[in-house]
């Protein structure tokens, strides 16, 4: 097995224990930011995969099909774990909205949807990566950090550290719902071309 894939399935074995990490993170404030060190982690192993992939030459098919599933098992369960009153502090108001979330958890359920599609008309099974998808997976990560900021930053700023908050928060969910328009489009045509326009 090559590296790139190591570190893929390293990644996918961290979620569960940044999620249980996260769940604690009420009790006490190093959970906060052991769960967010662990996210920047998982960010830069996404990067580093992809990169190390391409250099040494091991672009792989698993590869292609391990990689957006890690990246979707820690979105799904990080936008769903950020969304539950009372996780992230005492105040069960500061916690990542739902609109975020659903948005997001939709998005990636639609993708691994589509590409279930596309494997059973096509027989392609595989990651189709494009710049805003990317741009799409950056910012969920930052979402992640932010969100585990968030009860710092509303006690050193006070409320104007809402507006930052939405701010990132909505650039995310425009982001993700552009990258899942492209995929729809791409998506579209790879089954137009296996002879399957409907």
């Amino acid at each position: 097995m090559s590296w790139p894939n190591r570190i893929t399935i390293a990644r996918l074995l961290m979620v569960p224990v940044f999620v249980i990490i996260l769940l604690h993170s009420r009790d006490h404030w190093g959970y906060r930011y052991g769960a967010m060190g662990l996210a920047l982690l998982l960010g830069v192993a996404d990067a580093a995969d992809g990169i190390l992939a391409r250099r040494i030459g091991a672009v792989t098919r698993i590869g292609s099909i391990l990689d957006p599933l890690a990246d979707y098992a820690f979105g799904i369960s990080a936008m769903v774990t950020l969304s539950i009153p009372g996780v992230l502090s005492e105040d069960a108001g500061v916690t990542l909205p739902y609109w975020v979330s659903v948005t997001l958890v939709s998005r990636a359920l639609f993708m691994l949807g589509g590409a279930v599609i596309l494997y059973l008309v096509c027989g392609l099974f595989q990651g189709l990566p494009s710049a805003s998808g990317k741009a799409a997976t950056v910012m969920q990560f930052v979402t992640v950090v932010v969100t585990c900021l968030s009860p710092d930053l509303l006690a050193w700023v006070g409320p104007a550290a809402w507006y930052a908050l939405h701010g990132v928060w909505g650039l995310t969910v425009m982001l993700a719902v552009l990258s899942l328009l492209g995929y729809i489009r791409t998506g579209s045509k790879l089954l137009a071309a296996g002879g399957h326009t409907g």
